[in-house]
């Protein structure tokens, strides 16, 4: 039979459960003394836009440019381009231009994951020359901008991070009644700014499982796993899909289900052709997957223990800024950017460099550090922490040997270290116009416009608004 999951339905009432969002482990806000303001995100596709930024600042358009036809350049051994999607996933995005090329799957590459339903621009590469044939490509979703050549392609993690404009629409209260509010808040948010989480985006908007099925990959419960990705019901999901999910679990008819299964579910679908063709081989239908999602559904029950462990440490102290005796400060690259390999043990102020980290933490240019676990994690490393990861742990009932993966295909889940807090660059806050009818203003719209560092979640700047 197919487990269906008893979640509540995300609600806006101030101090309520929101689920969704305990699921992942995240829980508290930095934010609290300030009265959540509602409002409907994404409303429209254009109220979301994300742009990346380059390593040198340049912030990419979603808008299409004037197509000037570089030549390719002999030293060059690179197509590079902008890609411009709406309401698509990256990986989709990419195996779409993947087969309209008719390269290997792995010949696209690019610096960062992009929201699905969003419109967004980023950069991506493929190995040889494709300039000529890239200008005759033609999606509905997608479009290609700036082709030209290059020397390197582009790697996973190679951008400082990404560009937001947001809108958030049918506020309960007009924007001009708000102006008091959106100050105190965005005076807190510059301040303390929002904990680090890994925003719902990492496990799934409405399915948010993707932390279960990395846990079950690690301990090679390969059958768990599967099942849990296809046959697992959850309330977010439209009727339609959660009925073919349990009749699927019923029948374990993939050869029918193959037949049944709803356009919409690409990756199931991958799934269910291998279990089809090679029943009972649950781990050749994992395998089946692109690898760069294998990676992500691992490494999504690392976010999730780190969602955990930054949760509790919120419940435990009046902020996430203010460090703690043993908790590691890490001095960053440039303010609100990104921490640099320099650490520091905070010793609670009695410490020959704590108050030189208290400046550091003060004018915006270090951030507390935890660890995201990993098999070469040393939990000693990091002794405020330490103590919560091992509670954590002991109730998931895992331990960190089992990141340890003998599959060369994938990452090496080492471990690595992210900051608990981020605070956005440049934030705006306005009102909004009307799609499509500037300058028309929005009476109950708010426009928001903030840079946040790769691997950062423009939704979790959301949830301290909207609460």
């Amino acid at each position: 039979m197919a487990k269906e999951l008893n979640i509540q339905h995300p609600n806006q009432k101030y101090g309520s459960s929101i689920n969704n969002y305990a699921l992942v482990g995240i829980e508290g806000y930095t934010t609290p003394e300030v009265p959540p303001m509602s409002g409907a995100i994404k409303a429209n596709i254009a109220d979301f836009i994300v742009r990346e930024i380059s390593l040198s600042g340049e912030v990419l358009s979603t808008y299409e440019k004037e197509r000037k036809y570089f030549r390719y350049s002999k030293k060059d051994r690179f197509t590079i381009f902008t890609l411009i999607k709406k309401n698509m996933d990256t990986i989709i995005a990419a195996k779409t231009i993947q087969k309209f090329l008719n390269v290997r799957s792995n010949a696209i590459q690019w610096a960062g994951i992009k929201d699905h339903t969003a419109i967004t621009a980023q950069q991506m590469s493929v190995y040889g020359n494709y300039m000529e044939k890239l200008r005759h490509f033609s999606h509905p979703n997608i479009t290609i901008s700036d082709i030209r050549s290059h020397r390197k392609g582009l790697d996973l993690g190679r951008l400082w991070g990404n560009n937001f404009a947001i809108n958030i629409r049918k506020m309960d209260i007009p924007f001009e009644d708000l102006h008091t509010t959106l100050q105190q808040w965005e005076d807190q948010i510059n301040t303390f700014g929002v904990p680090n989480f890994f925003g719902m985006q990492r496990f799934g908007q409405h399915r948010p499982n993707s932390h279960v099925i990395g846990k079950k990959l690690f301990q090679l419960e390969y059958k768990q796993a599967v099942e849990e990705f296809l046959l697992t019901t959850y309330p977010l999901e439209y009727d339609q899909i959660a009925s073919f999910r349990r009749n699927l679990a019923q029948t374990k008819d993939y050869e029918q289900g193959l037949k049944d299964c709803p356009r919409s579910l690409f990756y199931e679908k991958l799934m269910i052709e291998s279990l089809a063709n090679h029943p009972g081989d649950y781990q050749r239908a994992i395998k089946a997957l692109p690898l760069p999602l294998q990676n992500l559904i691992h490494s999504s029950f690392q976010s999730y223990i780190f969602n955990r462990a930054v949760s509790i440490r919120l419940k435990q102290s009046e902020n996430l800024i203010q460090p703690l005796k043993g908790d590691v400060v890490a001095i960053l690259n440039d303010p609100r950017g990104h921490p640099s390999l320099v650490h520091y043990i905070y010793q609670g102020g009695s410490g020959w460099n704590d108050a030189t980290i208290l400046k550091a933490i003060k004018h915006e240019r270090a951030a507390i550090l935890a660890p995201i676990l990993g098999y070469k994690t040393d939990l000693s490393q990091f002794p405020a922490f330490e103590p919560i990861y091992h509670k954590i742990l002991e109730e998931e009932q895992f331990q960190s040997f089992q990141f340890k993966l003998h599959d060369p295909s994938l990452f090496r889940f080492e471990g690595t270290f992210r900051t608990i807090t981020i605070r956005p660059s440049n934030l705006r806050i306005s009102q909004a116009t009307i799609i499509n009818k500037h300058p028309e203003t929005d009476p109950t719209g708010v426009r928001m416009e903030f840079s946040l560092p790769k691997g950062t979640y423009a939704t979790l700047v959301l949830r301290e608004f909207r609460k």
